[in-house]
């Protein structure tokens, strides 16, 4: 069976339909259960879960598998328009990964807290896969710690100590950038 980059690389050389429909049906539920989690309402979820894969369908072309994850990617997307409708409803709901990285600023004002969310994405792909793994999990995909340390065979303390590495290289590079 081919593993998902194997399989978006070859829709994105090939754009067989088939393979972009066996994409959507590979990553549907762990995308909706993401965006749920997020939003605590189906109507907004299939919205939003919609408008990505809309726009996977653009961006895809951009995915590079010696970058990230194609969920990484994905989620991403999926994320970016989270953000996209909070900002238009002018009620921004915290993202749990924003409050670990803090930025050296006087005020945490919804625009400062937009700014770092896209700071955080833009430094994301940064980090090693590693790094990038267990930050997904944790906080796009909101598992437990023990729920990651068992998915990717570590020890809990393993996954611990490589999220707080992770945290700490965001929090650096960002810091950088400001």
């Amino acid at each position: 069976m081919l593993r998902m980059e194997q399989l978006v690389n070859r829709y994105i050389k090939e754009k067989r339909k088939e393979d972009f429909a066996l994409i959507y049906r590979l990553t549907f539920d762990d995308l909706y259960r993401f965006v749920l989690s997020k939003t605590n309402n189906r109507e907004v979820t299939e919205e939003i879960v919609s408008d990505t894969y809309f726009l996977l369908l653009d961006l895809i072309f951009k995915y590079d598998s010696s970058k990230s994850k194609f969920s990484t990617f994905l989620f991403g997307i999926a994320l970016n328009k989270l953000r996209q409708r909070w900002s238009k409803e002018k009620s921004y709901i915290s993202f749990s990964l924003d409050e670990d990285i803090e930025i050296e600023q006087e005020s945490e004002t919804y625009p400062e807290r937009e700014k770092l969310s896209k700071k955080i994405c833009h430094a994301f792909p940064s980090l090693s896969t590693k790094y990038m793994e267990v930050i997904q999990k944790r906080f796009f995909e909101s598992k437990s710690i023990r729920d990651v340390a068992k998915e990717l065979n570590m020890s809990i303390t393993n996954v611990t100590t490589i999220q707080n590495r992770a945290l700490n290289k965001l929090r650096e590079i960002i810091n950088e950038k400001v």
